[in-house]
């Protein structure tokens, strides 16, 4: 039985990844996620790492450039639950002047992060053999 590449139900996604926002946005093309997947981790990852760096910085300005240009990587991942807490802190550095706040709210966004990217590379690799099977 030959499946479909275009058809993203007969990929089952795993928990905390929005199935319907990604058949949305890439139109059931497992390879395209699987590719995206693949791009949009390593990217986060970078600018988690210089948000990193800009968070021992004094300022939040910066800082929420940084995680401004991240935070739609986590919606092309269908985190969108993720995306929502990069927003929260964006808006904090937006409001918050005592680094020390900012710096405790990075540390607790930097654990979240690093939990959905671990995520997205093992959902990523579950893809891969499931596009294995389509060649």
């Amino acid at each position: 039985m030959m499946i479909d590449p275009f058809d993203l139900e007969a990929f089952v996604f795993s928990e905390g990844f929005d199935r319907f926002f990604l058949e949305e946005l890439y139109a059931g093309d497992t390879r395209m996620v699987e590719q995206m997947f693949g791009i949009s981790s390593t990217q986060a990852t970078l600018s988690m790492d210089l948000a990193g760096i800009e968070s021992r910085s004094s300022d939040p300005a910066r800082l929420r450039r940084v995680i401004h240009h991240a935070k739609p990587l986590f919606g092309y991942m269908g985190l969108l639950s993720v995306q929502d807490s990069v927003q929260q802190f964006e808006d904090l550095c937006h409001r918050e002047t005592d680094m020390s706040v900012i710096r405790n709210a990075f540390d607790t966004l930097k654990s979240i992060v690093e939990e959905a990217l671990t995520r997205v590379r093992h959902e990523q690799s579950r893809l891969q053999k499931f596009n294995l099977q389509l060649t």
